[in-house]
């Protein structure tokens, strides 16, 4: 039997900062049907790495936040990504 054709997803996701309420509501009425978008309402306030002792192992596998996301959620409150997507049928 034929494997179904697969096309690559494309996914996003929104980031937007809470001092943006309006905005999120807004996207979130929007978006709400759309399959492949996630919409993330940023709750981080700081680094939490705030002590002075130095850290024996890294248990998180690395930096996960982007600057320039962070720059763009800060200046603009929101910003966008393009996620790797799942392959769908």
């Amino acid at each position: 039997m034929d494997e179904p054709l697969r096309t690559p997803t494309r996914r996003l996701a929104f980031i937007v900062s809470p001092k943006r309420m309006d905005l999120y509501e807004k996207l979130r009425e929007a978006l709400i049907r759309e399959p492949d978008v996630d919409l993330i309402l940023d709750r981080r306030m700081a680094d939490r790495r705030v002590a002075d002792s130095p850290i024996e192992r890294e248990r998180r596998g690395g930096e996960r936040r982007l600057a320039e996301v962070d720059a763009e959620v800060r200046e603009y409150g929101w910003a966008v990504l393009r996620l790797r997507g799942a392959a769908r049928r």
